[in-house]
């Protein structure tokens, strides 16, 4: 876990939109659910007024308890709780599951549940975002569920690798904004108007980037702009990477003239189509001077980006059509030499627990899997 209150001159050609940074903000990243859930639990055992924790998934199981328990203790001592999942990626969650947090008095959404009658366009579209915000003070964005796959192995959990931040300041007021659109379309209430301001906390500017279906393309613009404009290096870090001819033609362009890019995608996967369809545009890149590492040990869930050292990028946002065309996503960015630092050591010490891609002997695979590969990105766009 790394902390962030102070800020350094902005370097380089990288700037955040002026119209949507939020300043006066401290920002701590927390690798994995082993750092992210207790720093999580305890925002929510210090609530004092409101807590609104939106997941696509938050599963009953051991980690889901936990975290219903403690949304109940804060009901009970009189913090308003709302909770916002999604219908497809909270499907298995039963909804007896709910009731004691509903019989205290807890509110819970669930966005888009499958139900024969709503339009199909309905089914596709997914809330895929992972936000907390607690007190309009502190809030938790980044790629973990609340589900056990999340949980290191110590506590039962099956250690999961993924990023999360915890943002301390005035940024987490958008979250509540976000999360408050949902929840107004879904339930008719609006809980805007309770908004308070929030204290600053640090002095590391974040811009809160949303995709939402009227602007769909705003976390893949934001790549794009940055990825256009690096100089050094472009470090990725996505679990489900079938990136569209745009992000896939910045990222060559940038190898072309000399930028550092490496990539590091997922091994083991919960989605072996999605790593097929990407395994597929593996040769394309590397003959480019694009270097590729998958993951080794347990699944890669991780959306991190970090260029040249100060352009940051953390959240929900995969590098797929799914994300791009279907999905609600949330990221924040910050231009932020420290936190751009700590982004580099942590991708670097992942580099040393993954393989990297050798174009010499990629054709050796066999030719099964190429066959799979071919045929799964052709249909890249239904993943």
């Amino acid at each position: 876990m790394v902390s962030f209150s102070r800020r350094r001159t902005q370097p380089g050609t990288h700037a955040l939109d002026p119209k949507r940074a939020t300043p006066g903000n401290s920002l701590t990243l927390l690798k994995d659910g082993a750092a992210a859930f207790p720093v999580m639990l305890d925002a929510i055992d210090s609530a004092r007024e409101a807590i609104i924790l939106g997941s696509y998934i938050f599963a009953a199981d051991r980690t889901g308890r936990r975290f219903c328990d403690a949304l109940i203790a804060a009901r009970r001592r009189g913090v308003a709780v709302r909770v916002l999942v999604d219908g497809v990626g909270s499907l298995s969650t039963p909804s007896e599951f709910w009731q004691p947090l509903r019989q205290a008095g807890g509110r819970v959404a669930i966005y888009h549940p499958p139900a024969p009658w709503r339009p199909k366009s309905e089914f596709w579209r997914r809330d895929h975002r992972k936000l907390l915000v607690v007190d309009e003070q502190v809030g938790f964005i980044g790629g973990l569920n609340i589900a056990d796959d999340y949980a290191p192995v110590s506590d039962g959990g099956s250690g999961w690798h993924d990023m999360h931040a915890c943002i301390v300041g005035p940024a987490a007021c958008e979250f509540t904004r976000i999360l408050n659109r949902t929840w107004l379309r879904i339930t008719g209430e609006d809980f805007s108007k309770s908004l308070c301001q929030a204290v600053p906390s640090g002095d590391v500017d974040v811009e809160i980037i949303e995709n939402r279906f009227r602007t769909r393309s705003a976390i893949h613009h934001s790549y794009l702009h940055a990825i256009k404009r690096a100089s050094r290096c472009i470090r990725i870090t996505n679990a489900y990477f079938i990136p569209d001819r745009a992000l896939s033609r910045a990222l060559i362009q940038a190898a072309r003239r000399g930028v550092k890019v490496q990539l590091l995608l997922a091994g083991p996967t919960d989605v072996k189509p999605v790593r097929y369809a990407s395994r597929a545009r593996y040769m394309s890149f590397m003959r480019q001077g694009v270097e590729i590492y998958e993951w080794t040990e347990a699944v890669l869930h991780a959306k991190t980006a970090v260029i040249d050292g100060e352009w940051c990028s953390i959240g929900s946002f995969n590098m797929d059509h799914r994300s791009l065309l279907h999905n609600l996503e949330a990221n924040a960015v910050c231009v932020n030499a420290n936190v751009g630092q700590a982004l580099d050591r942590t991708f670097e010490a992942d580099l040393a627990r993954a393989q990297r891609i050798d174009p010499d002997t990629w054709h050796r695979r066999p030719w099964l899997d190429k066959l799979f590969e071919q045929l799964f990105y052709k249909l890249r766009i239904l993943l």
